[in-house]
């Protein structure tokens, strides 16, 4: 019987050591560091056309071809009546012919004047791509653009933005 209350008491004596052992609290400690400054350069999204892969959809288009032709954030409510209007129609290519259109002959849009676009180029070509396809033009694409407006002189920056806006790799990204 001496054996057997010994036993239990150094079972229980045990439990309660294994149990106050175990339930032991964890203190972590978080560091807070105060004026981090990340020092990120601009980065290239896109090298090539090919490199995008995923579509946009019709919110996301009107939404990007807003904020690209008039450099700032679509209402909300001007995105929904367009978004409605835009399931509404069966052809699409229509639809965002007009509304670019509609963009372009409306004040607000920025863009460059023509004199500008013919007297810097080379830049104004640049930034044409980086503004509505996030990449930089190849060399073809920069000589081909180039000679298309130097031979046009009707050719204006409304007609090349509304030309990029209404291309196929705009719907891609």
């Amino acid at each position: 019987m001496q054996a057997s209350k010994f036993v239990l008491w150094v079972s229980i004596g045990l439990a309660i050591a294994f149990m106050t052992s175990s339930c032991k609290k964890t203190i972590v400690q978080d560091k807070v560091y105060d004026n981090v400054i990340y020092d990120l350069g601009n980065q290239v999204v896109y090298t090539s056309a090919s490199q995008k892969a995923k579509q946009k959809t019709a919110t996301q288009y009107l939404s990007i071809l807003y904020a690209d032709l008039k450099q700032t954030t679509i209402p909300n409510n001007e995105l929904t009546n367009l978004s409605q209007v835009n399931l509404g129609f069966g052809d699409k290519g229509l639809v965002n012919d007009i509304l670019v259109s509609h963009y372009m002959n409306n004040p607000g849009v920025v863009l460059p004047t023509a004199a500008y676009m013919r007297s810097n180029l080379d830049q104004f070509i640049t930034d044409t791509y980086i503004r509505f396809y996030q990449r930089k033009p190849t060399s073809y694409e920069l000589y081909g653009l180039r000679k298309l407006i130097t031979d046009d002189p009707n050719m204006t920056p409304e007609l090349v933005y509304s030309s990029f806006a209404l291309s196929d790799e705009y719907w891609f990204y």
